[in-house]
């Protein structure tokens, strides 16, 4: 079958028309020909217009990733390649035919329509132009597809573009964003819309365009395609700056032009904080071990030094290039000590307080005292060990000496024969020595506390009070003999030497008395006519120097006792003159004296003056003397002299230790209760005020938490001196305790001057104190009770001005309040905490913990002290310094007490039947609890009640208590004493440190107050105190018990001093019973390596 445009040709002529139908076949040919090459033209123009239209999308799609692009167009490439082939193809095949055919492919080419070729292909002729259809249809379908393909993947490629968890970017050759995904709007806050077309340095931080920039010229202009990484701040859209990583890539044509960039951003905001952070932890770090005062230095695991502070340089007197790099400078002087102490550190262990020598290069000796820790690694292995040393030898010297000296001053009172006393100002007895005991056959503890009324006959004490008064308001010694029985009952002459002792502001105190007992005088005495003889044997075995003068002052008489006390040969003093030995500063006095004796006989009061020793040493000298220059068997004046330098050291430490504070030298609370006592007896007899100010160190407290307490100490001491400067020369400072100072204001005529002084002080606090080397800055809360106005006592005075100074700490600290009576605020405070407190004493929230006390030389476990806590919903565990002092002022504490009472023997009851070893239970008992008559029978109830025996149970009183008790709760003691019950004093040393209850009440055991322990391996005065604790215990035959040990610095000095039993936070911090089950069936504590902590 023809198509139309076939059965419409116009017929070939076969026969007659040769020359027109060769014509026609030529014209035919030439048209078939040019038909040929048009299709083939056709042909071409449109495959190449197919590759050029996918080409151009590639390139102007900027979405698609290069690896997708550079895929397609290899595939293209390779379609452009085969239509080439194909077109050749048809070329030949179209040259072997000629027809209308020709054209139909062609036209069927320029559409692109290969689905029909029925009507081109006629029986067969063209087989090859249909295969050729066939095979460009495949080809287009293949291109369609491929064009689909490109769709999906465009599609898929701009879903994970936007779901990516970094932040990524396109931006054009001028550094606009041509895209975007969400990831990056998120990062900076901008919409898509609003960051595309916008450039890239409008979102970038100032500081880093420039850097940007220059990144960009160079690689743009550098034809490297590696990716580009740097780290970047932008700028959110809110003003925000954010750190952020950004990689980046130049997309490059194939002449190697930039096309566009692509940028992966990943925001290392909290990176770089962190870093940031961890670069000024290392700082600081460095900076504390460059500025530690301590010596510090690491070595590896092999001892090789690793770091050397400049403390260290100072200390060892070798510098950082001496010992970096090489062994440790310890480890060769003490090989074997090290290595034992390197061995046990790598093996995990901290060690603390190892004491060694070390000569410096310079051949100065120092004692160390060291501590090892080990260095750990990322995977908690042992890489090195970290030592600080510290020199000890100033404070071991120190403690060598005080040693020495509190010895010597204790065995020499001790071995003075002559009965000496100490009273106070009042009248009561303070202590005795070993002679008078032995003097009067009775014991100390007898008579300290009491009077001389309550133990003298009435004429006797008329006569001691009459001799106390004046020696206490004169200041002069009083001597004077008098008759007294001996423990015998036997009469005994003696002369009574009463001297005033004060405190360091020079007022009364107390009198020192010494009895030196002349009755063997006396009777030498009057048988010196008959017996020259007697006398030497009398005065040469007397201990004081007995000394006979004739009419000049020359000496005709020296007693071997000289030898003793001054060194010097009692012969070769015979002939010289008794002033060449005298100071010069008390030559007029002494002469004086002896002009008294001269013409009046003897001397009214006794004499102080200094002389030398053989060893140029002065001492203080005390002599009393008697004209016998009448006497014919004398003809001479008697001179009794004794040494009191010792005396009068121990009279002046005593006395300030008893008034002043340790860390400040500052009178303390008690002295300053005295003082405002003087100062009110002043007001009432003139018509001027005074004020009393309570200062309080604001935010103190972080400085000592922060800094430690030995910055906390000189800070105080810094504190005293302003404060010190700021008021007038006889006004009193005190300091109260901790960061609290007081300020008594003697004389004002009105409220104006307090103020001018509060705000002086205010001046001075805030000016920037110089402490170990950094400023520390502070400020002061002042509160001011005037008297009359606000109290007419001490106690209302300074409790109002502690008032006045809280209400000035809530309006913000930095400032002085005048107490009013409206400052009740506390007082609704309290009603509230009261409410509180009576719930849970209804609901019983309360519960026991348990604290070990400790045989500190075996480390047995000997007693358990029981201390109780409030377990409270709104404030959660309360300590009892929180709530006991309200309980004991709303009477709650019987309640309490008697629940912590029954619970605590309860639980040692059942310890004792479930096998453990019998120990003690210690109790703190309260001052309300000791003043209730029915006390005794409430004990004697739960003990019964428990089945506890009395033997096994303990009560601890304060030493403020004891001191506040009368005559009722004296028995009340006894009566619990008398029924087995041990009693003990709870914070020894921090009451009014009077002695004489020791005597009156039935206590066996003294804790020495944490206070004194906590800096007794740093501080002196702490060290003499607890050692004076454990010496005066021991001579009073009571136990003696430390609290508050943390260290074993802390152990190791108080068992070299003699202390036996202690507890503390190094041996286990206080534990419910059940925690404590571990370490009760142990036989030593010191089993464990480290603290116990509650499980």
């Amino acid at each position: 079958m023809n198509s139309p445009d076939q059965e419409n040709a116009p017929p070939v002529s076969t026969a007659g028309g040769a020359t027109a139908g060769g014509a026609d076949t030529t014209a035919n040919v030439s048209s078939v020909k040019l038909r040929i090459i048009a299709g083939f033209a056709a042909m071409t123009i449109s495959v190449a217009l197919i590759i050029a239209v996918i080409a151009a999308r590639l390139s102007s799609d900027a979405e698609l990733p290069p690896d997708i692009a550079d895929r397609i167009r290899e595939q293209l490439l390779w379609l452009g390649f085969g239509a080439v082939l194909l077109a050749a193809l048809i070329g030949a095949l179209v040259a072997r035919h000629v027809g209308e055919p020709i054209r139909r492919l062609a036209d069927d080419l320029g559409r692109q329509d290969f689905r029909d070729f029925s009507g081109t292909a006629k029986n067969g002729d063209y087989a090859e132009l249909d295969q050729l259809r066939s095979t460009m249809y495949r080809l287009a379908e293949s291109v369609r597809l491929r064009e689909a393909q490109l769709s999906d993947s465009e599609r898929k490629f701009r879903e994970a573009f936007d779901l990516v968890g970094v932040g990524l970017t396109q931006v054009d050759t001028e550094g606009r964003f041509t895209m975007v995904n969400r990831r990056f709007c998120e990062m900076l806050g901008y919409t898509r819309e609003q960051l595309i077309g916008r450039r890239f340095v409008d979102v970038t931080h100032p500081d880093d365009r420039e850097a940007d920039e220059a990144l960009i010229a160079n690689t743009v202009g550098n034809l490297d395609t590696a990716p580009i990484a740097r780290e970047k701040r932008y700028v959110r859209q809110d003003g925000a700056v954010i750190w952020a990583q950004r990689s980046g890539v130049v997309v490059r044509d194939g002449n190697g032009d930039p096309l566009y960039a692509l940028g992966s951003i990943e925001d290392i905001s909290a990176y770089r904080a962190s870093q940031d952070t961890l670069q000024a932890l290392n700082e600081s770090l460095r900076a504390i071990v460059e500025n530690s005062p301590l010596a510090i230095y690491s070595v590896t695991p092999a001892g090789i030094v690793t770091l050397w502070n400049p403390a260290a340089e100072r200390l060892f007197g070798l510098s950082q290039e001496a010992v970096i790099g090489l062994p440790s400078p310890l480890l060769a002087a003490h090989e074997s000590f090290m290595l034992e102490q390197r061995g046990r550190v790598l093996a995990g262990n901290v060690l603390y307080d190892r004491e060694l020598n070390w000569t410096r290069p310079d051949g100065e000796r120092r004692e160390l005292s060291l501590s090892l820790g080990p260095l750990r690694g990322s995977d908690q292995s042992v890489v090195g060990i970290l030592v600080t040393c510290s020199d000890i030898t100033s404070l071991k010297q120190t403690s060598r000496a005080l040693d020495q000296q509190l010895h010597f001053t204790q065995e020499l009172l001790e071995v003075m024969p002559s009965p000496i006393f100490y009273r106070r100002a009042e009248g009561a007895y303070l202590g005795f020595n070993r002679a008078w005991e032995l003097f009067f056959n009775q014991r100390r503890e007898d008579w300290i506390g009491k009077r001389p009324q309550d133990l003298l006959r009435p004429e006797m004490a008329k006569m001691a009070e009459i001799e106390d008064h004046e020696v206490l308001t004169t200041g002069r010694t009083s001597v004077a003999e008098a008759v007294v029985k001996d423990g015998q009952g036997t009469e005994r002459y003696v002369v009574r030497h009463i001297s005033r002792f004060t405190d360091s502001d020079g007022q009364p105190a107390g009198v020192i008395g010494v009895l030196t007992d002349i009755t063997d005088f006396k009777q030498v005495a009057r048988a010196l006519e008959a017996s020259e003889g007697r006398f030497k044997a009398l005065t040469e075995s007397a201990m004081d120097i007995v000394t006979v003068l004739d009419a000049d002052g020359i000496i005709r008489y020296q007693s071997p006792s000289v030898k003793h006390l001054l060194g010097h040969d009692p012969g070769k003093m015979i002939g010289s003159s008794q002033f060449d030995l005298v100071h010069r500063d008390d030559a007029d006095a002494m002469r004086d004296a002896f002009q008294e004796l001269l013409t009046r006989g003897q001397m009214e009061r006794a004499i102080e003056f200094r002389v030398v020793n053989s060893a140029g040493e002065w001492r203080t000298l005390e002599a009393i003397g008697k004209n016998c220059l009448a006497i014919p068997a004398v003809r001479g004046i008697i001179v009794n002299t004794r040494d009191v330098t010792d005396r009068k050291n121990i009279q002046q430490r005593i006395q300030h230790l008893a008034f002043h504070d340790a860390l400040t030298g500052l009178p303390n609370r008690s002295l300053m209760q005295d003082r405002v006592s003087q100062a009110i007896g002043r007001a009432e007899r003139s018509t001027k005020r005074f004020a009393v100010m309570f200062i309080d160190i604001d935010n103190f407290k972080n400085i000592n938490d922060t800094l430690g307490h030995d910055v906390g100490d000189e800070l105080l001491r810094q504190v005293a001196v302003r404060l010190t400067d700021s008021v007038r020369t006889h006004d009193t400072i005190a300091r109260q305790g901790g960061d609290e100072f007081i300020v008594l204001l003697d004389q004002l005529e009105g409220h104006q001057g307090a103020t001018r002084v509060a705000q002086k002080i205010l001046d001075a606090l805030r000016l920037p104190f110089d402490v170990g080397g950094a400023e520390q800055h502070v400020s002061g809360s002042i509160g001011i009770a005037l008297y009359p106005d606000d109290g007419r006592d001490a106690p209302t005075l300074l409790r109002n001005a502690d008032t006045a100074m809280f209400h000035g700490k809530g309006l913000g600290k930095n400032t002085y309040q005048f107490f009013t009576p409206q400052m009740n605020i506390a007082v609704k405070r309290r009603a509230a905490m009261e409410s509180s407190l009576r719930a849970a004493v209804k609901n019983g929230d309360f519960t026991l913990v348990y604290q070990p006390q400790v045989d500190l030389n075996t480390g047995e476990i000997v007693a358990l002290e029981a201390l109780v806590r409030w377990v409270s919903e709104d404030s959660g565990t309360m300590m009892p310094g929180e709530f006991i002092p309200l309980a004991e002022e709303t009477g709650l504490i019987n309640d309490i007490g008697k629940w912590v009472l029954e619970e605590a023997c309860h639980q040692a009851v059942t310890w004792r039947n479930a096998g453990y070893p019998h120990r003690r239970m210690a109790i703190n008992l309260s001052a309300r609890q000791l003043a209730d008559k029915g006390f005794v029978e409430l004990l004697k109830e739960i003990l019964l009640k428990t089945g506890l025996d009395a033997g096994s149970l303990e009560l601890e009183i304060t030493e403020s208590q004891v001191m506040r008790q009368g005559e009722g709760s004296v028995m009340l003691l006894n009566e619990i004493a008398d029924m087995g019950v041990h009693l003990a004093v709870d914070d020894f040393g921090t009451g009014y440190s009077s002695l004489s209850y020791l005597k009156r009440l039935p206590i066996g055991k003294l804790k020495i107050d944490q206070s004194f322990v906590r800096d007794i391996t740093v501080d002196p005065n702490d060290t003499a105190i607890v050692v004076a604790i454990i010496n005066m215990a021991k001579s009073l035959d009571l136990d003696i018990i430390a609290e508050g040990i943390e260290t074993a610095g802390q152990l190791t000095l108080l068992r070299a001093k003699g202390c036996s039993v202690g507890q503390g936070f190094y041996f286990s911090v206080p534990m419910s019973a059940d925690d404590l089950l571990p370490i009760l069936g142990k036989t030593s504590i010191f089993d464990q390596s480290e603290p116990l902590q509650p499980a």
